[in-house]
């Protein structure tokens, strides 16, 4: 069934980091939809030891976890294409462990600025650092 697509080129693992790669990489984006309009234009970006808000920013800081995580994440699974199709021509089996190797990456870069995404629009829309010692 996912034989065509290209993402299953390189095996089903490979397939399956892939969809888990693009679809991590699009979620802030669907969050920053939903949620950036309806917030107000000043908001605290920075806080203090104590908790105190030190600087305010434009809500629209808060689009750029989404703008990188777009970045990243599709430039991970076009460069994974890339070095898969060299490996390829040599060894199919090196192209399967070069993609897997690569979307294992871009799995866990998506997912690491998702948790940012989700920290950073907690702490502005709460007003609050929760990560403050």
């Amino acid at each position: 069934m996912f034989k065509n697509f290209s993402m299953f080129k390189y095996g089903r693992k490979a397939g399956w980091l892939g969809v888990a790669t693009i679809v991590l990489a699009l979620i802030p984006v669907v969050i920053a939809v939903v949620v950036v309009p309806g917030l107000p234009e000043s908001m605290p970006m920075r806080f203090d030891a104590a908790g105190e808000v030190t600087r305010w920013g434009s809500r629209y800081e808060l689009l750029v976890p989404p703008v990188m995580s777009v970045a990243f994440g599709f430039g991970i699974y076009v460069q994974t294409m890339r070095k898969a199709a060299d490996h390829a021509r040599d060894s199919l089996s090196m192209a399967q462990v070069t993609a897997e190797r690569f979307l294992r990456s871009g799995v866990i870069t998506t997912a690491v600025i998702n948790a940012a995404n989700i920290y950073m629009l907690y702490s502005t829309m709460t007003g609050s650092s929760p990560l403050v010692f």
